[in-house]
């Protein structure tokens, strides 16, 4: 199936918007020069991230991580842009060296991100599409599927992306029917649009796929 990698990296971003309050433990007796703590700089980067202003929320994230170098919540945000800028570079066939900078830099946020902001579940959902990238499924599982278990009730977006990419493993592994179910937890949550018609093109495929092994 097509389909936009680079929607499913702005919604990565859209969810850490919207992640809110805070899942780890960020310092506020730390100060700059300025008199702002690491939670400032981690807001003002959240409301550049909201204006899609990918650069200056890189800075206010790198600022905030410099006060307090255990912010869990800020590597995981920085991770996601870092993740947007490498599907970005990937899908204009940027140089090979960018692109694996990218790659790399997200790969570290989200480790760092999950060490110290363990109950964030965009760190493991981070972690796991860059693992489907290089084709690491039953990794890329797992973290999902721990994801999943830290989302909360009125966290669609990242259930959003938890769905669609379970969706993408089992598809991967030749789990018709399990990718099929994800699928259309995927479709309850999304409007109706390009994607959604994507997914539902794809179930009727798989379902006929089904259909056609099925014994008699």
């Amino acid at each position: 199936m097509k389909y936009d990698k680079y929607y499913f990296g702005v919604l990565f971003v859209i969810a850490g918007i919207y992640l809110m309050p805070l899942l780890g433990c960020a310092s506020d007796s730390l100060t700059d020069r300025s008199g702002f703590s690491a939670i400032d700089h981690y807001n003002f980067g959240l409301n550049w991230l909201d204006s899609n202003k990918l650069q200056n929320a890189e800075k206010s994230f790198l600022n905030a991580i410099e006060l307090d170098d255990a912010f869990g919540d800020a590597y995981i945000q920085l991770g996601l842009i870092y993740y947007v800028l490498y599907e970005r570079e990937a899908n204009i066939n940027s140089n090979r060296e960018s692109i694996s900078k990218y790659y790399n830099q997200a790969y570290n946020c989200f480790q760092s991100g999950i060490r110290f902001s363990p109950k964030n579940p965009l760190g493991y959902a981070g972690m796991a599409r860059l693992q489907i990238i290089n084709r690491q499924i039953d990794g890329a599982i797992v973290n999902l599927l721990k994801a999943g278990d830290l989302t909360k009730p009125d966290d669609i977006s990242t259930d959003i992306i938890i769905y669609y990419e379970l969706g993408n493993c089992y598809l991967a592994q030749g789990k018709y029917k399990q990718a099929i179910a994800e699928y259309e937890n995927y479709l309850q949550l999304v409007p109706m649009g390009v994607e959604y018609d994507n997914v539902e093109s794809l179930i009727k495929e798989l379902e006929k796929q089904i259909d056609s092994t099925s014994p008699d």
